[in-house]
């Protein structure tokens, strides 16, 4: 599993350098055709195109300007050309003159068809400020 585990770090550092140099056609292509996408509020683009026309949107306004990264946490093959993926992701940007950060956790599903890894499932989650996450499940203990 050696040689696909570098494969998917790849579409990892793939996303990456497309996002920081805003070119959503290259982001678009780690994903497969058919692949669906689900945005960090809960929003769903459906295919490639979708993907690629967001993310162009999203770098000519709020994430004009933004850098990325993306850290592989753990894979897991559940078989041989079948992997589940989970990362971390952290996004500088500005809003307005007020610089910004957001972290999130990307949990993709990748498949390999025909020789080639795709990513067929992204579900992009927000990580919620520690505090706040603590205060609510506080209240709800209550």
């Amino acid at each position: 599993m050696a040689a696909a585990e570098q494969v998917i770090q790849g579409i990892l550092q793939q996303i990456e350098t497309a996002w920081n140099r805003y070119d959503s056609v290259s982001l678009a292509a780690a994903f497969a055709e058919d692949a669906n996408f689900i945005q960090i509020f809960g929003g769903q683009l459906d295919g490639r195109a979708a993907i690629e026309a967001a993310h162009r949107h999203i770098f000519e306004t709020i994430y004009r300007g933004s850098h990325a990264s993306f850290v592989l946490r753990s894979i897991r093959f559940l078989r041989p050309d079948v992997a589940v993926v989970f990362a971390r992701a952290h996004v500088k940007f500005k809003e307005g003159n007020e610089a910004r950060e957001i972290e999130t956790r990307p949990t993709l599903i990748v498949v390999k068809e025909q020789d080639k890894w795709q990513i067929v499932a992204f579900q992009n989650t927000k990580i919620s400020e520690v505090p706040a996450a603590a205060q609510a499940a506080a209240r709800l203990a209550t």
